[in-house]
């Protein structure tokens, strides 16, 4: 694990030359070095043992130390402690001390040998070399963790790969079945179920009429905005491209539907569609868990549950599905129909065929797409 640093230097200097360090921390600031200079700490320090700071400043806390020495630095009582705790925690082979020399006056326990800089009156080329050495620090100090945990990460990616390819691909990430048009032959009025029960809205017949077997999803509408110039809605953060398309008011649904040469259903239409003429609480079946995606956080590919007898995938669940009627004479809110992947089944079965909902033409919902109808010619 890399070593967490409080600052990336600490600048030793005596009193009398405290002018250069002021020099050198302008332009440490201007390129966001952090630092530790004893000036800049009063508050934080007032009160604290000066040994203990003087331990954590150059000791523990800071990657390198920059010495500003001088004749008068080797004279001073408290430089020359900085300097003592600096050396002792020089490791071998690492860069650690800093020497930056206003004169020739050696500086016992700094090694002849060690490279160091002399003061030009250049403090922002000081500032940039720092600033480069403290990057390849740190480059050196992240490629060192990465090839400890190297194996490690490796091995547990294989471990993943064989279990992901091992394991059956769950149906909601497989992709999403072709959209086709299906063919709805008309039906009379009053058209009743196997039990004799009449459906509630076929007091009207029901021309013969086609619509997609799946919801619009997030690439088909996607397709469209971009060849019409139009804003992409923005969809959820659960929204991937084979899922249904949400947050589409009822207007944009239309526009899409007029692109592909089609409408939206009637409400007599999704619900024939959906019972695909049999009796069954939900489109395709009694078994909601079987033919529906209900009860959770976001949606799943399009057809990815069982579809129903007329091969129509998600009339229930998954998302709820704008239709094209008023759903009363006010003329203020459009019919929603089939439930959406929050829905629930108890105390009020939301995924019922005959379960009406309704919302305003112009909101934007994240629980309602749409499907296709086309006229028959």
């Amino acid at each position: 694990m890399r070593k967490l640093f409080k600052y990336d230097v600490a600048i030793s200097v005596a009193e009398e030359d405290k002018d250069v360090a002021k020099q050198i921390i302008a332009e440490l600031k201007k390129k966001r070095i952090s630092y530790y200079y004893y000036e800049d700490h009063v508050a934080r320090s007032w009160g604290q043992y000066i040994i203990n700071l003087t331990k954590d400043a150059y000791g523990k806390h800071a990657r390198y130390v920059l010495i500003i020495t001088s004749r008068i630095y080797v004279e001073k009582y408290w430089s020359s402690m900085e300097l003592q705790i600096a050396v002792s925690n020089m490791v071998k082979g690492k860069e650690y001390v800093l020497p930056l020399r206003l004169d020739d006056t050696p500086v016992d326990g700094i090694s002849k040998h060690l490279v160091y800089l002399d003061w030009k009156g250049n403090p922002e080329e000081i500032a940039r070399i720092l600033r480069d050495k403290i990057k390849i620090e740190k480059w050196a100090e992240l490629r060192a963790e990465l090839r400890i945990y190297l194996w490690p990460f490796v091995l547990i990616s294989i471990a993943l790969i064989v279990y992901f390819k091992s394991r059956p691909v769950p149906r909601s990430h497989l992709p999403a079945p072709k959209t086709d048009k299906i063919r709805i032959a008309e039906v009379p009025a009053m058209s009743s179920n196997e039990n004799n029960a009449p459906q509630t809205l076929f007091k009207r017949s029901i021309d013969t009429f086609y619509i997609s077997n799946t919801e619009v999803t997030v690439a088909q509408y996607r397709k469209f905005c971009d060849s019409q110039n139009k804003g992409f809605p923005p969809q959820p953060p659960s929204s991937y491209e084979d899922g249904p398309v949400r947050n589409v008011t009822w207007y944009e649904a239309l526009d899409y539907c007029k692109w592909v040469h089609g409408r939206l259903p009637t409400e007599a239409e999704w619900e024939y569609a959906a019972s695909a003429g049999q009796a069954g609480r939900y489109s395709g079946g009694n078994s909601a868990a079987k033919v529906a995606v209900y009860g959770r956080q976001k949606p799943v590919t399009v057809g990815s549950k069982q579809p129903n007898a007329f091969k129509l995938y998600d009339m229930t669940g998954n998302v709820a599905e704008w239709c094209d009627n008023w759903f009363d004479s006010s003329c203020i809110w459009k019919a929603v129909r089939g439930g959406s992947y929050n829905s629930k089944i108890s105390p009020v079965n939301e995924l019922a065929l005959t379960y009406r909902t309704k919302e305003h033409p112009d909101i934007r919902n994240p629980y309602i797409g749409f499907r296709v109808a086309w006229n028959n010619h």
